[in-house]
């Protein structure tokens, strides 16, 4: 990535407080939190088609993220879609974990009948 280019796209996203990925490891779930709320608000009231992107791209749940545009004011529903958003990257950590765990066993499993 071009130098000049890499530090507009860091303070684009320093500027709506999103983390950039060598941040994310570092971060404590409450930071990770209320940056991902800065930065859902600033979308909610700017970028909204922006926002439906990101969504689409986390897998969130489609009535769910409906309901959250349903609350009575912004600051509630980023709030609502940051915890939609957080918890979906979770169940994906999850599923990633067991999928490993079970490819490990089906190996364990090949490895002893042909012993």
């Amino acid at each position: 990535m071009n130098y000049q280019y890499e530090i507009i796209v860091n303070n684009e996203l320093y500027k709506y407080n999103e983390p950039i990925k060598s941040d994310y490891s570092n971060l404590s779930r409450n930071e990770l939190e209320f940056r991902l709320h800065t930065f859902i608000t600033h979308l909610l009231e700017n970028d909204f088609e922006k926002l439906c992107n990101m969504i689409y791209r986390h897998d969130v749940d489609e009535v769910k993220f409906g309901n959250a545009l349903k609350l009575p004011d912004v600051d509630q529903q980023a709030w609502k879609i940051t915890h939609l958003v957080i918890d979906r990257e979770m169940e994906k950590i999850k599923m990633r974990e067991m999928y490993k765990a079970y490819k490990q066993e089906q190996n364990r499993k090949t490895l002893e009948q042909t012993d």
